[in-house]
Parts: C-alpha cells; sequence; structure tokens
C-alpha cells in the first residue's frame, strides 16, 4: 500500500507539477474570484517554474547527495557486489568491472531492471560472466525492499565486505535503508550527474533542468519519508 500512495503522491509533490498545478489553480481563482492573493500565488509559482527551468538550483541540490559518500578505497577484496536497478548501464558496467578485478566475489543484481535480461546481455558485452550471479531478485519495487530482501536471503556477517552499487545520487537513501536491514554496506556511487569542482558545467536550461529539479527533490523528499516511516536511521545518512 505505501508503494502506491508514494506514486500517487509524488505525482502531485514532483515540483515541477506541483507548480504547474498550483499556478493553474490559482490563475482560474483569480479570473473567477477576482482575489489578490491568487494572482500573487499564481505570480509565485510562475517565478518558482523559471527559477527551475533557468537557473542551476537541481544541480545545486544534487551535489550534497552525490558526494556524500567517496568510493570504498579499500584494497581488500569484497564478499560480494551488490547492483540496484537505479544505477543505469554505468552500475552494470561498474559491476562488470568490479567482477573482473574480483574474481571470488559474490554478483547480486536486485530491482526490476537490474534483472531485465537485456541487463545481462550488456553485462556479458562488457566482460562480465552471468553465470557468477547467485542472486537475481526482480520483487524489489523500493530500495527498502531491495535491502530487506537482500538481507533476508544473504544473512551478512559482520566481518563481511559488500559493494553497493547505485546511482550517486541515490546513494545516501540505499546505504540507509540498507543499514536499518542490518546490512553494513561500502559505497561505489556511479552515474554522477556533477562534479565536484564544477557542479554547474552540465547545465542546461529548460526541459531538461525541470526534469533534473524533479529528481533531485525526489531523493530529498525520498529521504524525508523514509525517516519518518522508520526506513532508515538518520535523516541524511552519512558515512
Amino acid at each position: 500500500m505505501t508503494y502506491y500512495v508514494s506514486k500517487v503522491f509524488w505525482l502531485l509533490a514532483a515540483p515541477t507539477s506541483a507548480l504547474v498545478l498550483i499556478s493553474g489553480s490559482a490563475t482560474l481563482w483569480a479570473v473567477l474570484g477576482n482575489s489578490k492573493c491568487a494572482v500573487w500565488l499564481a505570480a509565485a509559482a510562475a517565478c518558482g517554474l523559471v527559477i527551475g527551468a533557468f537557473t542551476p538550483i537541481g544541480l545545486a541540490l544534487a551535489v550534497p547527495l552525490e558526494f556524500r559518500f567517496a568510493p570504498s578505497d579499500s584494497q581488500a577484496p569484497p564478499d560480494g557486489i551488490i547492483l540496484l536497478s537505479g544505477s543505469g548501464l554505468s552500475g552494470i558496467a561498474a559491476v562488470a568491472a568490479l567482477s573482473q578485478d574480483y574474481p571470488k566475489a559474490r554478483l547480486i543484481f536486485s530491482g526490476l531492471r537490474a534483472t531485465n535480461p537485456a541487463s545481462f546481455k550488456i553485462f556479458a558485452q562488457l566482460g562480465g560472466d552471468p553465470a557468477r550471479i547467485i542472486y537475481i531478485e526482480p520483487r524489489p519495487r523500493t530500495t527498502s525492499e531491495d535491502a530487506l530482501y537482500a538481507a533476508a536471503l544473504l544473512k551478512p556477517k559482520p566481518s563481511e565486505r559488500w559493494m553497493l552499487v547505485t546511482s550517486a545520487l541515490h546513494m545516501p537513501r540505499a546505504v540507509g535503508c540498507f543499514r536499518v536491514a542490518g546490512f553494513q554496506v561500502e559505497p561505489y556511487p556511479v552515474e554522477f550527474t556533477t562534479a565536484q569542482s564544477h557542479p554547474f558545467a552540465g547545465f542546461t536550461p529548460g526541459s531538461a533542468a525541470l526534469a533534473h529539479l524533479d529528481t533531485t527533490a525526489k531523493e530529498w523528499i525520498g529521504l524525508i519519508a523514509y525517516r519518518l516511516i522508520g526506513k532508515t536511521n538518520a535523516l541524511f545518512p552519512g558515512p
């Protein structure tokens, strides 16, 4: 039930959707009700859309998320490597490379997109061996379910090293979920959208900026929501 509620909530809470709804509703209210408050509300919502589309606010919000965790610098070989579906092609490429560096590491693919047959094909093309994937779990629909299913099956020991591969933007929430599930993972962030030294270098105004703002806002709102319902043990999980 939580999953479906979150989907409906996000349709309305995404910054672009919320600002458009507020602007449209306030404009209608201003026309029909001749309200000065409605005019100001519509103007404020329109300004919000302009700021989102023509300033790098989305990138600015992404920086603390993407650089919250640095890739593990430990030289000890990991016991396993976990790939979450939100990491995209970068995640598959990272696991393919890591699997060659650590030939004894167990490989786990979790989430519907990560367990798509196309993902295995790409993994093999990049030098990975699909036969080494010991755990393929398509059931998780949320990051919390990723963590709970993986912990229940793998029963990780405190002495074991498990690398977690997902997008840098999503890493804080993912680490928080795995910690609550009793799973201490070592982050391996991929698919960065910003550069720490030049965070605004890739800024593109317009619809791309609004899309990035929505994606980043989703992670911040997700962190707050997950903390409130106990799916993470910290508002902003850190190293």
